[in-house]
């Protein structure tokens, strides 16, 4: 048994790993994941929650060290963490980790890149600091076994805080000791409630900024020989008890081959603009739509799905047939299938103020039902299988099942479909050429000797 803590034998691999010791998998998913991000924090960039948090880091000030992606602004890098992570999460579009049941990139990235830039980092440093981030990141809400959620923590934000923590200590070049020091730092600040889904608020978005802000910051702090506690994750008082659904956890999630069998790389990219417990069902309702389902003549609609889907995506029932704001829509199980079987697609189009009210979607949303389908609760958190049936008024049925929407590692998205959707995104906000030209730096990042180029572009 080793005599280590957890958080030490993490940091040791951490001090030790080269960006040599990465596959080639890990190191080509990390570039899809960070061009598949820049197009959402640059797509968000002119809505109302981006436009605040913007508007709070120029008050804030700052040693203008950093970048605020797309907005022309420097500021100390834990700021430009907290908005570039705030800004990413905004369409709920960037990528998340199924069995990790949380979203690892956009609180990651923006924490290694904040420094990367202020410390004039390399493509390669770039690279290896955001996958050991977003390893450490994933396993640990692999550790909870997806029963947090029913705890009421948000694990982006309450796990994120730790991998931007060492990502930024593995930028910042830490040895073990200092980089423990920052994972013992995160545990103070790891924060994030299920409660933003009550008022379809903005918070949520707030939880990929607030970590990414606070990694950084521990990281900073570690460096300069601030001390934390080495038993962040398994003391008695530590984050994995603190944070566990009744005691249930496993430790072997954060540390079994930590190094070498990389969970992130089989994270998932997300092609709808809705909750990743929406994205089977927005599948379903796509392929229901290409079955050629006339929705003015349904009677009825049944979802069957696990529990967790059951309690973030039906409850409360008022605001999920009929959303007041974008973010009920994005949790809604109902508007979920009903756009994409009115609509036939599920971007970000379908997710405005304005769009979320469609008559002709409300209508079909008011038919939606769901079950608990208990082969589905079975093979949770290792992925989400949803079965949709439709009834229609002359009693006839169309059925669509799913076991791996689009994105998931089984149905993975392409680098060619990464970079369709990154022009999607980033199409009104940035010319063809430098979009061209960004694709080409992020598809060449590990030949990258400093961010300067990509910097200039994306500011």
């Amino acid at each position: 048994m080793n005599s280590k803590t957890l958080s030490q034998q993490v940091a040791d691999i951490g001090a030790d790993l080269k960006f040599e010791d990465l596959p080639r998998h890990v190191v080509d998913n990390s570039k899809k994941f960070i061009l598949d991000l820049l197009g959402n924090i640059l797509a968000s960039k002119h809505i109302e929650s981006s436009r605040i948090i913007v508007d709070t880091v120029k008050d804030l000030g700052g040693t203008p060290t950093s970048t605020v992606i797309g907005c022309n602004l420097k500021t100390s890098a834990p700021l430009a963490a907290l908005a570039n992570g705030t800004m990413g999460h905004a369409f709920d579009m960037d990528d998340d980790h199924r069995e990790g049941t949380q979203h690892s990139s956009v609180v990651v990235f923006p924490a290694v890149l904040s420094l990367a830039e202020r410390y004039k980092k390399s493509g390669r440093d770039l690279i290896t600091a955001f996958a050991y981030g977003s390893e450490i990141t994933i396993r640990l809400g692999e550790a909870f076994l997806g029963q947090t959620y029913y705890q009421g923590f948000h694990p982006t934000g309450t796990c994120g805080v730790f991998g931007a923590a060492g990502g930024c200590a593995k930028i910042l070049g830490l040895d073990s000791g200092k980089i423990t020091y920052a994972l013992g730092l995160a545990g103070s600040q790891a924060a994030g409630l299920l409660e933003w889904k009550a008022q379809g608020t903005w918070s949520k978005r707030f939880q990929a900024g607030n970590p990414a802000m606070s990694g950084a910051l521990g990281a900073l702090m570690a460096m300069r020989g601030y001390t934390a506690p080495t038993s962040v994750w398994d003391g008695q008082d530590g984050f994995i008890r603190a944070y566990s659904y009744k005691d249930i956890w496993d430790y072997g999630k954060i540390i079994d081959e930590f190094g070498k069998r990389w969970e992130m790389a089989d994270t998932s990219i997300k092609v709808h603009a809705c909750c990743r417990f929406s994205a089977p069902l927005a599948d379903c309702a796509l392929d229901l739509y290409r079955q050629g389902v006339d929705v003015s003549n349904v009677e009825s609609i049944l979802a069957k799905v696990n529990k967790y889907s059951i309690k973030v995506l039906t409850i409360p029932p008022e605001t999920k047939a009929d959303p007041k704001t974008v973010v009920d829509a994005q949790f809604s199980l109902p508007y979920a299938i009903a756009v994409g079987m009115v609509k036939g697609r599920e971007t970000i189009a379908e997710y405005t103020n304005e769009s979320i009210r469609d008559p002709e979607v409300l209508a079909l949303a008011r038919k939606v039902k769901w079950e608990l389908d208990p082969e589905a609760e079975a093979v949770y958190p290792k992925y989400y299988p949803c079965t949709v049936i439709v009834r229609m008024k002359d009693g006839s049925e169309y059925t669509s099942h799913i076991d791996y929407p689009k994105g998931d590692p089984e149905n993975a998205v392409t680098w060619d479909e990464a970079v369709e959707k990154f022009r999607f995104m980033a199409g009104h906000h940035i010319g063809r050429i430098e979009q061209d030209t960004i694709i080409g730096l992020i598809g060449n990042l590990e030949k990258l000797q400093n961010l300067d180029e990509l910097i200039k572009l994306i500011s």
